[in-house]
């Protein structure tokens, strides 16, 4: 079989396993990217972002996007923030003018 035929089967299979996923730093462009391409593939029944502050979507598509908010200084006080997901990503970064 060829690998775009079976992308489509690959998609499928992923979806029926009920996956859920966080992203860290969904504000920044790397994150904004990633949580789009995440919501308009929906291989995942559940989406979490968490970060410093709740973030404003006007989008249908972006409804059932759960957010936590954490200090990441006190990371561990938050440690059930990441429980029961199955899937992290950290986009987390800094900016040019930050960096130097």
């Amino acid at each position: 079989m060829a690998e775009t035929e079976a992308l489509p089967r690959l998609r499928e299979d992923f979806r029926m396993q009920n996956k859920s996923v966080f992203i860290l730093g969904a504000s920044g462009e790397t994150g904004r990217v990633l949580l789009k391409e995440i919501l308009e593939q929906g291989l995942f029944s559940k989406v979490t972002l968490i970060g410093r502050r709740k973030l404003t979507f006007n989008e249908e598509a972006y409804k059932n996007v759960n957010q936590e908010v954490v200090d990441f200084e006190k990371l561990d006080d938050y440690a059930s923030a990441f429980q029961g997901h199955d899937v992290g990503f950290c986009c987390l970064g800094t900016t040019r003018k930050k960096a130097g």
